[in-house]
């Protein structure tokens, strides 16, 4: 599973990294428009991860991994074709809702496969080694995906991307199905709106749901806002900000193994408030960041949450699950992160927009979100403490 999300995600990042400078810059579409398309495929996303993680735990994990990774894959190489043919942007955003829609039907239920086949004491590692594969995936893809337009169009890389899918489709193709189907199956209700309410009235999971949405509402600032705020603002080139990314992905394939170390030691009910706490020093440094050096402090301070926060997260939400149920809870949970992130670009535009100038107040506001974050999380942990911990009852 974790060399099918290396290739799939070195595959997307191959053609998805450049998608948004072909369509402002080369196409000539205000960037905005493209944000409203990126923002509904972000909904799409998270509306199907919720649909898709609760029928995993009735139809089984494979179907549906396998199955989204081959679609996802022909999508992909349409979108190609029309890049070929520079197709109006409305067919474009079709597309691009389709493939993200797709996504959520893999991310979520990936996830929930592997804390099916592993033990309470593999899933810190085994969520560590998941994100390491995700990071080297992203830290190939855009530098060759570059390489690439070097030797073909932009729209043939595409078809290259399209390729990587379909391999890590096949390899999917190999791995057991933790859930078997019977005939005797229950089915419930996939209506998000159920899922949502039965969510929320677990006060645990209330928490943990609050806590993923105000994290990636948040972290998605990395991406949304950080490198226009470093061109615009502190007069950095693209190029620039291409090496702060890279120094990101290069520090989480150093300091994710030593990372699940020290989670394994202090445990989830540590790592996750001060992983976000972390977070949010990470965002206020970028306000006193004068050039690259700081910015790179920055970036290797969220760096080091992100690879404590990450795979505890992951575990917090197994560890939450009913295990008849687990892919109903990565698929809502999914769903909370992914409205955060639909909503972050919204977010830090305006912050950008309004008090950019501002850079220390900018970033100490964005800063406030982990900040929240962190108290959401300090109460998961109480309760989940006590839960793992009842007091003793006397007399």
């Amino acid at each position: 599973m974790a060399f099918a999300r290396s290739v799939n995600t070195m595959g997307l990042s191959l053609v998805m990294s450049f998608l948004g400078i072909y369509v402002v810059e080369t196409r000539g579409y205000p960037a905005w428009l493209y944000g409203v398309v990126c923002l509904i495929a972000n909904v799409g996303q998270s509306l199907s991860s919720a649909w898709a993680g609760n029928l995993s735990d009735r139809i089984g994990r494979r179907p549906l991994i396998t199955n989204a990774l081959f679609t996802r894959s022909a999508v992909i190489a349409i979108l190609g074709t029309q890049v070929l043919l520079d197709a109006p942007l409305w067919s474009l955003a079709v597309n691009v809702i389709v493939s993200s829609t797709l996504r959520g039907c893999f991310e979520p239920v990936a996830y929930a496969l592997v804390a099916d086949i592993v033990t309470d004491e593999q899933r810190i590692p085994a969520f560590g080694l998941h994100r390491m594969s995700s990071n080297l995936g992203w830290a190939i893809g855009p530098a060759l995906g570059g390489l690439l337009t070097l030797f073909m169009s932009y729209g043939a890389v595409f078809y290259v991307a399209a390729a990587a899918m379909i391999i890590a489709g096949f390899v999917t193709m190999n791995i057991a199905d933790p859930i078997q189907r019977t005939s005797d199956v229950v089915v419930e209700t996939t209506d998000l709106k159920a899922t949502l309410t039965e969510a929320l009235a677990d006060p645990l999971l209330r928490l943990l749901l609050v806590g993923s949405f105000l994290g990636a509402l948040m972290t998605t600032q990395m991406f949304a806002t950080f490198g226009i705020y470093l061109t615009t603002e502190l007069g950095l080139a693209k190029a620039d900000v291409g090496w702060l990314y890279t120094i990101n992905g290069v520090a989480v394939l150093v300091l994710q193994v030593p990372a699940i170390g020290l989670i394994e030691r202090l445990g989830i009910g540590r790592v996750l408030p001060w992983s976000s706490l972390l977070s949010a020093i990470g965002f206020a440094l970028i306000g006193a960041a004068t050039g690259f050096g700081g910015a790179a402090i920055a970036i290797l301070v969220l760096t080091t949450a992100e690879v404590m926060l990450d795979p505890a997260h992951q575990a917090a939400i197994a560890e939450c699950a009913d295990p008849t149920r687990r892919g109903r809870t990565y698929g809502v949970v999914s769903f909370a992160q992914m409205i955060g992130i639909a909503l972050a670009p919204l977010t830090g535009g305006l912050l950008l927009d309004t008090i950019g100038d501002h850079h220390a107040t900018m970033w100490v506001m964005i800063a406030t979100i982990g900040l929240a974050q962190t108290l959401c999380f300090v109460a998961f942990a109480r309760r989940r403490n006590s839960l793992l911990h009842p007091a003793p009852v006397l007399g």
